[in-house]
C-alpha cells in the first residue's frame, strides 16, 4: 500500500495556515508542528497535530524518522516563523531539499551575520558600529555628552572589544524576531536606561545580545527564492511603516510592491544576493529587513532564511497575483515550481490593528467596522474573544490586520488604513 504523499509545515500560527492551504491544493498532506496544541493551522490540516516546540530540533529529527514510516514526506518549510536550523535538520533527515544545518544556524545568529558580512567586505551593507556584548557587565563606561546640547553620548567598551558607540543605538536580542526585545536607546539616555535596555534583549534569549548604531531611513521588507540552480524565482520588496514613539520599533503596516526608484530597488537585489552567497544561503528562502538611508544606500537591518512573517508572501503578494508559498512548497517539494510570481497585479497594503486600551478583548461581529465606502478583502484577528491585550511592546502582540487592494499605493493603504482604525474604535475591552 503506497504512503500519502505529504510535507512538514513546522509552525502553526496564523501565518503557517496559508502554507496549509496551498500544500492542499498541490495534493500534499500537511504535517503540521507546534507547541500551542490550539494552534490555528491544527484545525485546517486535516492530520493529526504534532505538538512540538518549533524550536526543538532533535525532537524534530525524531519525529521526521517517525513520519517516514507512515508518510512519503516530500518536503519540509515554514514561512514566517524564525525555525530555520529545525526546518534544515528535518529536511537533513528526510532526504529532501534544504540548506545545510549550519547554514541555517549562521543565519539565525543576528551576531553571526553582522561578523560574515565584515569577513566579506559587504560592510557597507551594515551599520559601521556594532558589538556583540557576550555579558551586561562588559558595559564599562558612559561618558555624557562633551558639549551641552550636543545630543550624543559614547558608550566605552572594554578591550578587548575597544569600541565606541553614540547614542542613539538599538540594542537586540541575538536569535528574535518581530521586534521582540528591541529597544531604541535614546540619544543622552542614562546608565538606567541602558542597562534596562540589555536586561529587555537579554529577557528575549539571555546574553549575548547585539548594540549596533541606530540608522535612519525608510524601512522595507525584501524576500527572495533562490531555485534549485541558484538563480533567483522570486525578489520582491514593500515599503513598511513604524510607530517609535514608545522607544521600540511596531510596524504599523506595509504597502506591496514598493514605491522605491527602480535604481534603488536593483541596489536591495544586489544586496540580497551578496548577503545570502556570503552567509552560504544559494537554495531556497531568503528575506531581509533592510533600510534605506536618505542617501539611498540599503543597509541589512537584520535576514533570516525563511520567507516574511508581515503578511506580505501570506495575504498582499497574493492580492496583487503571486504566490510566493505556493513556489517555496514547489522547491521544497522538488515539483515543478509553476506559480505565478509575476509582475504585481495593482497594489496591496496591510494595516495593523493596534489595541486602544488594555483588558480583556470582545471583538466585534463581522463586517460591522470599517467604512462601506472602504472595501477591504481580508480581516485576520491574532486574538479571540477574553484574550488579554495591551499596547504592543513587539510586533508579535498586534490584535489583527486589515487587507485592501488599490489601484494605487496611496489608495491601497488608506482603504486598509481606514479599516484598521474603525475595526480598532469597535473593540470592546473590559478590564
Amino acid at each position: 500500500m503506497s504512503k500519502p504523499d505529504a510535507v512538514m509545515i513546522i509552525g502553526g500560527g496564523a501565518l503557517q495556515a496559508p502554507l496549509v492551504y496551498e500544500a492542499q491544493a498541490l495534493g500534499l498532506l500537511p504535517l503540521v508542528t507546534d507547541r500551542n496544541p490550539h494552534a490555528p493551522a491544527f484545525k485546517l490540516s486535516g492530520a493529526q497535530p504534532f505538538v512540538l516546540d518549533t524550536s526543538d530540533v532533535a525532537g524534530h529529527e525524531d519525529l521526521m524518522r517517525d513520519l517516514m514510516r507512515m508518510y512519503a514526506v516530500r518536503g519540509v518549510c515554514t514561512a514566517g516563523a524564525d525555525v530555520a536550523p529545525t526546518v534544515a535538520a528535518a529536511a537533513v533527515v528526510a532526504g529532501t531539499p534544504g540548506i545545510p544545518v549550519d547554514v541555517a544556524r549562521r543565519t539565525h545568529d543576528k551576531g553571526d551575520v553582522r561578523i560574515v558580512l565584515d569577513t566579506a567586505h559587504l560592510d557597507n551593507y551594515q551599520p559601521q558600529r556594532w558589538c556583540v556584548l557576550a555579558a551586561k557587565e562588559h558595559l564599562s563606561t558612559i561618558a555624557h555628552p562633551r558639549q551641552a546640547g550636543t545630543g550624543w553620548c559614547a558608550i566605552k567598551l572594554p578591550k578587548p572589544l575597544g569600541l565606541f558607540f553614540t547614542l542613539p543605538m538599538v540594542v537586540k536580542p541575538i536569535a528574535n524576531r518581530a521586534s521582540r526585545g528591541v529597544t531604541i536607546v535614546p540619544a543622552l539616555a542614562s546608565r538606567e536606561a541602558i542597562g534596562a535596555a540589555l536586561d529587555a534583549a537579554s529577557s528575549s534569549g539571555g546574553y549575548p545580545v547585539l548594540l549596533e548604531e541606530y540608522l535612519t531611513g525608510t524601512e522595507h521588507s525584501v524576500e527572495g527564492i533562490f531555485g534549485t540552480d541558484g538563480s533567483p524565482l522570486w525578489f520582491n520588496i514593500v515599503d513598511r511603516f513604524f510607530d517609535y514613539s514608545s522607544g521600540v520599533p511596531i510596524e504599523t503596516g506595509h504597502v506591496n510592491p514598493s514605491q522605491l526608484a527602480p535604481g534603488i530597488q536593483d541596489d536591495i537585489f544586489v544586496m540580497l544576493v551578496e548577503t545570502a552567497q556570503a552567509l552560504g544561503v544559494t537554495w531556497g528562502p531568503f528575506k531581509i529587513d533592510a533600510l534605506v538611508t536618505s542617501d539611498g544606500h540599503p543597509k541589512v537591518l537584520e535576514c533570516t532564511a525563511r520567507l516574511s512573517g508581515g503578511w506580505d508572501c501570506q495575504g498582499t503578494s497574493p492580492l496583487t497575483g503571486r504566490h510566493p508559498m505556493r513556489a517555496l512548497l514547489q522547491l521544497a517539494c522538488g515539483m515543478l515550481v509553476d506559480a505565478p510570481l509575476g509582475p504585481a497585479q495593482g497594489y496591496a497594503a496591510c494595516a495593523a490593528i493596534l489595541p486602544k486600551c488594555s483588558g480583556r478583548v470582545v471583538l466585534p461581529k463581522p463586517r460591522q467596522y470599517w467604512p462601506r465606502d472602504e472595501p477591504i478583502d481580508r480581516l485576520i484577528w491574532m486574538v479571540n474573544n477574553g484574550d488579554t491585550i495591551r499596547d504592543p511592546r513587539h510586533n508579535g502582540e498586534r490584535i489583527g490586520f486589515c487587507m485592501a487592494r488599490g489601484d494605487t499605493a496611496q489608495q491601497a493603504w488608506h482603504r486598509a488604513h481606514s479599516a484598521a482604525d474603525a475595526v480598532a474604535e469597535s473593540v470592546e475591552v473590559t478590564p
